[in-house]
């Protein structure tokens, strides 16, 4: 069984919705300079000279709808390379892919949710990219 044609609206509009949403806050905490608890890497965060520099943006407006702009397009291209990864459209760097299916499901107590794995996830992405000259997480290399 496939993914219903209701289940697939409300899937593919929370993910517009959630994208906007996000990039909203996001922009509105950089517009009041606060600095934003970031969940992504696990231990990211920013450093000392990268939240003084997210002062000096308090108060741009227009920089602010751009950064809107910005976090919202990142995030819609975050999302739909993803969704051709579950369509099997595209081909991932590493590793053997043929897509996958959502499905309907009556299992509330389903095992193994992605979700779940994400974070931890950074951390074999981190390895397996190697080195590079600069680092989402706050670990040194």
């Amino acid at each position: 069984m496939q993914l219903s044609d209701e289940h697939r609206s409300t899937f593919l509009l929370t993910v517009n919705q959630l994208i906007e949403e996000y990039a909203v806050a996001y922009a509105d905490d950089l517009l009041e300079g606060r600095v934003v608890d970031l969940s992504y890497p696990p231990n990211g965060g920013l450093n000392s000279a990268e939240s003084e520099a997210i002062q000096q943006l308090r108060g741009k407006l227009v920089l602010h709808a751009a950064v809107r702009k910005v976090l919202a397009g990142c995030a819609a291209d975050v999302v739909f390379d993803l969704l051709n990864l579950i369509d099997g459209t595209t081909e991932p760097m590493h590793g053997h892919w043929r897509g996958v299916q959502l499905v309907d499901t009556a299992d509330s107590n389903a095992q193994n949710l992605l979700h779940d794995g994400f974070m931890e996830a950074y951390w074999d992405w981190r390895k397996y990219r190697g080195a590079a000259d600069w680092h989402l997480d706050s670990l040194p290399e």
